[in-house]
């Protein structure tokens, strides 16, 4: 295994399971695939990152393994007694973790499928839970500021205890930080990697329709349908939230030794990406 190249800090209501039918939204804003496997020496301008919501770019590297997800993944570091980057500020100790708000190269969309694969070390320890990449759009979209149907959303997925996986909402409904959605419904096994698959539908303005569908290892692990997300047509999704770190915030939930995450192999598009990696 051979370090490409680091990130500088400069560079920026469930259902039976089944396959999901058409969403009865407007399609307008059907996004074109867009996918990352960390090729160029800058990884995140594969991403089209947002000026603004990057945090730990420092914390990452590229990777080379033939034995992963397309030969390369990303390396995310976190560090003893830190949680989120507030609650390390707290206490004094090193920020880890890593984010960047990504951008569609095709533009928002109201329905769109996420993939990518993660794999924790193999002493790992999950503490109380920490963030995962997921969807988001608009700016309401974490850190306890809940949106109204018109200024954000967020479906970032979470690790919790004992590896216990959770789709983790930011929507109207949400009260002071997000909504945990499906937990323990599918579970994650340090040193392996996981190939994780997620859908949103936004609802149709004015219903209660929007849906969410997971896929952990191709076998379908969750689904959940009359969600709203919001109220009004130009709300849509614009891209991956990168987002992941322990907690949380206070250092009850921070890890007790160094770390790493993996990740590799990003990839929307607007249906179902699947496992296979070229």
């Amino acid at each position: 295994m051979t370090r490409l190249a680091p990130m500088f800090a400069s560079a920026l209501v469930t259902a039976c399971l089944s396959t999901p039918e058409a969403h009865n939204a407007a399609t307008s804003g059907r996004a074109s695939p867009w996918s990352s496997n960390f090729e160029r020496v800058n990884w995140a301008s594969e991403w089209l990152p947002k000026d603004k919501g990057s945090f730990g770019l420092d914390n990452v590297s590229v990777e080379d393994d033939a034995q992963s997800p397309g030969g390369r993944y990303l390396r995310v570091r976190y560090y003893k007694g830190g949680a989120s980057p507030s609650a390390s500020r707290r206490v004094g100790v090193r920020e880890g973790g890593a984010q960047l708000l990504g951008q569609l190269p095709s533009g928002p969309s109201d329905r769109l499928f996420l993939r990518y694969f993660v794999r924790f070390a193999s002493d790992f320890d999950f503490v109380k839970g920490g963030k995962l990449p997921g969807f988001y759009g608009g700016t309401n979209i974490s850190g306890g500021h809940i949106p109204d149907g018109t200024d954000g959303f967020s479906t970032r997925f979470m690790w919790r205890s004992d590896g216990q996986g959770e789709v983790y909402v930011y929507m109207p409904s949400s009260t002071r930080f997000g909504t945990s959605l499906g937990r323990g419904s599918f579970r994650f096994e340090p040193g392996k990697w996981h190939c994780l698959e997620q859908q949103l539908d936004l609802n149709t303005p004015g219903r209660a329709d929007g849906q969410v569908h997971v896929w952990l290892d191709s076998e379908a692990v969750f689904e959940q349908g009359a969600l709203f997300f919001r109220s009004v047509p130009g709300l849509q999704i614009e891209g991956v939230f990168f987002s992941t770190f322990f907690g949380g915030g206070d250092e009850s939930w921070a890890p007790p030794h160094d770390t790493h995450a993996d990740f590799a192999a990003f990839a929307t598009a607007s249906s179902r990406v699947g496992c296979k990696v070229p």
